[in-house]
């Protein structure tokens, strides 16, 4: 790294993060007053949705349990939605991330998680989405789950797994997510408009997860 980038980066994480850091907590607490139910979006990016909180690393690192006493305290979460996340996380982070979502949640909680489907049939698909793909960020994916391994890695930690929108290990796409309470996914066959011929070319792996 240049020198450049690297006082660009020091700056950054100095100066930058911190006015970050406060201005998503002041605008976590303008939501707290108004919001009847904690729906929590993470790895948002730039996604936002009405009625929704939307968070990055600088807002809540999933994988800190520091940062979700600094939120979650006093009221827990109701809805999670995160799509296209959890293939950017090691096996370790994953293990800290459920545990968080577990001990900081409502008992009514309903978690969506959205990410590229391993059982996909088409080896295009497979080739842009697996880890070290070409496609975008996927020199990043550090898992490619089918419905089956996502299902297991959250009912491990007593969560209960109602699989919608999913490839199976015989090459058969079910198809049974629709735009609800839950949370929107662009990257699905309702949604994607790679799907606009009525063939479902790029779809994501979409389970509920609830207590």
């Amino acid at each position: 790294m240049s020198t450049y980038k690297k006082f660009k980066q020091t700056v950054y994480n100095t100066v930058l993060v911190p006015i970050i850091r406060l201005y998503n907590l002041f605008q976590w607490k303008r939501y707290l007053k108004n919001a009847e139910a904690i729906n929590l979006i993470v790895g948002a990016g730039g996604t936002e949705y009405q009625g929704w909180f939307a968070t990055d690393i600088w807002t809540l690192n999933i994988v800190q349990e520091g940062d979700f006493k600094k939120y979650f305290s006093q009221r827990k979460i109701n809805k999670i939605l995160a799509e296209h996340v959890l293939e950017h996380l090691s096996n370790s982070d994953l293990e800290s991330m459920l545990n968080n979502f577990y001990k900081y949640s409502a008992k009514d909680i309903n978690i969506r998680i959205a990410v590229p489907d391993g059982f996909h049939k088409n080896q295009n698909y497979i080739d842009r989405v697996k880890p070290g793909g070409f496609g975008e960020g996927a020199f990043d994916h550090k898992n490619l789950f089918t419905y089956k391994s996502l299902s297991q890695l959250f009912t491990k930690v007593g969560f209960k797994a109602n699989p919608i929108e999913y490839w199976d290990e015989n090459g058969n796409f079910h198809a049974g997510y629709k735009n609800d309470e839950f949370g929107y996914i662009s990257r699905s066959f309702l949604n994607d408009e790679r799907n606009n011929d009525g063939k479902p070319n790029y779809t994501s792996l979409i389970i509920d997860f609830t207590k």
